[in-house]
């Protein structure tokens, strides 16, 4: 559900954000710059997501996403993204792989399963980017109503396509479990995180980086599909340029229960390094 609560709430839900944009987060050129260069680097976006009309009550999600690269070979970068999630949410959060609907419950706060993914790209100044890798995500959710309990991986992907003013990309992918709590449902779920952004005067920009996702275990409505976005500014902070945004989405198609909209607050400090 969203780049998850676990990309499981989603990067990427992902990774996610596919994860994400945040992460691979591709969603602002300032990681964008890192992403293409051939150099080593490391940025630390992260996301708060608030959101509203869930049957079981509304939910604060922090979304912290180190991203992290290096060359790999002499034509290649390997790509890496991490996401931790923070999650304040009554009861069960509808849309998760071991939590499809919504379970009444009292309010959980904790830190949701740990995902990771690792994306090989060809380094390229060319308009067309892409990469191939894997995720898997570690249950370590504090609560189990945070995650799935389940280890699982699987492939995954990152493809973006640049212009002087326009960024289009996505990244995500599809994964199983393979171990973990025998009581827990199977995982089988897509993610897959969007990324559009609009360069505009005076370092502001337009911004909308869905987080899609698509539960094959669920009973009900697979698909978690939102529809927004915002805007966002650059800004410098000791030479280096730091992206903050401000977005809103509508959750046009969804499981029954879950959240109808949502509102993204989203800081992106790239530090690049190394030659």
């Amino acid at each position: 559900m969203y780049f998850q609560i676990h990309i499981n709430r989603f990067w990427f839900i992902c990774a996610m954000s596919l994860l994400p944009h945040s992460t691979a987060i591709m969603a602002q050129e300032t990681a964008d710059d890192s992403l293409e260069g051939t150099g080593s680097f490391f940025a630390l976006p992260i996301e708060l997501d608030v959101d509203s009309g869930a049957a079981n009550g509304d939910a604060s999600i922090l979304r912290i996403m180190p991203l992290y690269g290096f060359p790999a070979f002499k034509t290649w970068k390997l790509i890496n993204v991490d996401l931790v999630t923070i999650a304040d949410a009554p009861g069960g959060v509808p849309g998760l792989p071991g939590n499809p609907n919504p379970i009444p419950g009292d309010r959980v706060f904790g830190i949701s399963d740990l995902l990771h993914a690792s994306f090989y790209t060809p380094i390229s100044k060319g308009n067309l980017i892409w990469g191939l890798g894997g995720m898997f995500t570690v249950p370590i959710a504090s609560d189990s109503k945070l995650g799935s309990g389940k280890w699982s991986a699987g492939p995954a992907f990152r493809i973006v396509y640049r212009t002087e003013n326009w960024n289009f990309g996505a990244f995500g992918g599809q994964h199983w479990s393979y171990a973990g709590d025998s009581d827990r449902k199977d995982v089988s779920q897509f993610i897959m995180r969007g990324a559009v952004r609009r360069q505009l005067s005076n370092n502001w920009y337009f911004v909308s980086a869905p987080i899609i996702t698509a539960n094959w275990k669920a009973s009900g409505e697979k698909w978690f599909v939102p529809m927004g976005g915002g805007f966002g500014k650059v800004f410098d902070v000791k030479g280096d340029p730091w992206a903050l945004s401000l977005q809103g989405y509508y959750n046009v198609i969804k499981p029954v229960g879950a959240p109808n909209w949502s509102v993204r607050l989203s800081l992106i400090a790239p530090i690049p390094f190394g030659n």
